[in-house]
């Protein structure tokens, strides 16, 4: 099954490490990632945000998700990204014996793009996925 957990879980060491895939940036799977472009939207809106509603707060960045469309642009990088999408159905295969865990910094309080991929895995390859956390409405 393909599942999803955050940095901060790896930390109780219930994950085995060949069942980790890191999907945040610059950790070896760019192509799981934001483009820059987008992360820097969201992080602009986030930033603003928190002025408003706390420093690090979930309502900031779930509102900042929200507002810069992530969702939306997030699944037409990965859709129109060959090599996105490639590696997504290899991990949906690989899932198919095993558990593999999609892995970035967000907790399940916050939105974040790891379930993102899980819906487009499970929209387009049949991949079993668990969504534990928050997801972007």
């Amino acid at each position: 099954m393909l599942r999803e957990a955050s940095v901060s879980e790896l930390r109780k060491g219930n994950i085995p490490k060949a069942n980790r895939v890191l999907v945040n940036r610059g950790r070896g799977n760019d192509e799981l990632s934001p483009s820059d472009a987008l992360y820097g939207d969201f992080n602009s809106a986030k930033e603003r945000l928190e002025q408003q509603l706390g420093r690090g707060s979930a309502a900031a960045h779930n509102e900042a998700f929200l507002q810069c469309d992530y969702e939306r642009r997030f699944r037409e990088e990965v859709q129109r990204n060959p090599e996105a999408m490639a590696r997504l159905e290899e991990l949906a295969r690989r899932s198919d014996t095993e558990d593999v865990y999609l892995i970035c910094y967000e907790g399940p309080q916050k939105a974040c793009h790891r379930r993102i991929l899980l819906r487009l895995a499970e929209e387009f390859l049949r991949a079993r996925v668990a969504v534990d956390g928050v997801e972007p409405s």
